[in-house]
């Protein structure tokens, strides 16, 4: 398969996927992981939606290099990535909406950043330095099933 065709694949993937297991490193040099909506673009930069107090920003302002997990079964496919944040303190409802859109909320009440934020709220935009695609799962994605990961960045 073509790198652009398994690129496709790759978006349609993430389009159906809602969250994703983001990970950070600690100031004392220890591994930290939250579940987190998001937002993917068509360059594969990834936006998150996150509270100004909490323990992810505080990590990611020491050390701006994140690692990135989409898919966690029942499906044996999954998307990792790692890249560079960028902080964004000036708050774009254009994500927001993406997010939201996204995840199909009801209510605004089910999003839990929105109930445990107390400062505000920042974007983050995470650009992969690089992402891989691995796919087992040869009956629900036959076309990019491999016993080998496909990187796309």
């Amino acid at each position: 398969m073509k790198n652009e065709d398994l690129k496709k694949e790759a978006f349609k993937f993430l389009d159906e996927q809602v969250t994703a297991a983001v990970a950070t490193v600690s100031i004392l040099g220890e591994p930290e992981v939250a579940t987190m909506y998001f937002y993917a673009d068509d360059n594969f930069n990834f936006y998150f939606i996150c509270a100004k107090d909490s323990q992810k920003l505080k990590n990611i302002e020491i050390n701006k290099n994140v690692a990135i997990v989409v898919g966690f079964g029942p499906a044996p496919i999954t998307i990792q990535a790692g890249g560079i944040t960028e902080i964004s303190y000036d708050f774009k409802e254009e994500f927001v909406n993406k997010i939201f859109e996204k995840i199909n909320f009801h209510n605004l009440d089910q999003w839990p950043v929105l109930q445990l934020e107390k400062e505000g709220l920042v974007i983050l935009k995470v650009k992969p330095k690089w992402l891989v695609l691995l796919n087992f799962d040869k009956e629900g994605h036959p076309n990019t099933y491999s016993h080998d990961f496909h990187k796309l960045v």
